[in-house]
């Protein structure tokens, strides 16, 4: 955090960056211990065996491994570096096994070919929290059983982010709660734009569309020839 003064109110600038640190922190790393402390929680609760020990450890040290690296992204951020996730597609499919573990839902993951790989850290943190907010919902507001998730590229240099649940739909006056109002924060700071569908037979579809610069395509290869790979994105 060098060169960030953090308790200082007077600048409009210090008041972003606190602004965007608690958010992330609220988003990132509160919201990763509580499900981790629910998993210990029912692991607790339930019969278990050495092998069933031996997952549950596993489970946390990944989910440990997970938030630290994003900790280390924020920090990087904070000091104006640029970070690049790797694998964004394995990373959302960890997270839709452990939800439906702990849930029963079933989400399903589906990423064009096409899509790059690695992409800026930061907007895989946006895109992440958002796909989790929208699968958050369908199972609490809107009661789904399972969700389709995709990642695609479309014409014209966007790509494209689609959550499609099989809930009751999301009434009105869950349109301007906290959660989707950080969802279209998100979106806006990535340069796209949210849309929300919930027709009357039932089912949500959340649809992201954003330039696909924010991605860093163009700039990954470069990226990688520095560090010694030959690998474009």
């Amino acid at each position: 955090m060098e060169g960030t003064d953090l308790g200082g109110v007077d600048g409009t600038g210090d008041d972003r960056v606190k602004r965007e640190l608690a958010r992330e922190l609220h988003d990132q790393v509160v919201q990763d211990l509580t499900a981790m402390l629910i998993d210990l929680e029912n692991f607790k609760r339930g019969p278990f065996d050495s092998q069933a020990t031996v997952d549950q450890v596993d489970s946390v040290q990944g989910g440990l491994r997970t938030m630290l690296g994003r900790l280390r992204g924020m920090l990087y951020g904070l000091r104006g570096e640029e970070v690049w996730e790797p694998d964004l597609a394995e990373s959302l499919r960890i997270y839709a096994v452990r939800h439906q573990q702990r849930t029963g839902v079933r989400v399903l993951v589906r990423v064009g070919r096409d899509w790059p790989d690695p992409i800026r850290r930061t907007t895989a943190q946006h895109l992440q929290r958002i796909i989790g907010e929208a699968v958050n919902n369908a199972c609490l507001h809107g009661r789904a059983t399972s969700v389709r998730v995709g990642l695609r590229m479309i014409d014209g240099g966007f790509a494209r982010v689609t959550i499609q649940d099989d809930g009751r739909g999301i009434s009105n006056d869950h349109g301007a709660g906290m959660g989707m109002l950080g969802m279209r924060e998100r979106a806006m700071l990535i340069g796209g734009s949210l849309s929300f569908d919930s027709p009357r037979g039932g089912g949500t579809t959340v649809r992201l569309v954003f330039p696909a610069a924010a991605l860093g395509m163009g700039e990954v290869g470069v990226l990688l020839t520095d560090g010694g790979a030959a690998e474009t994105g």
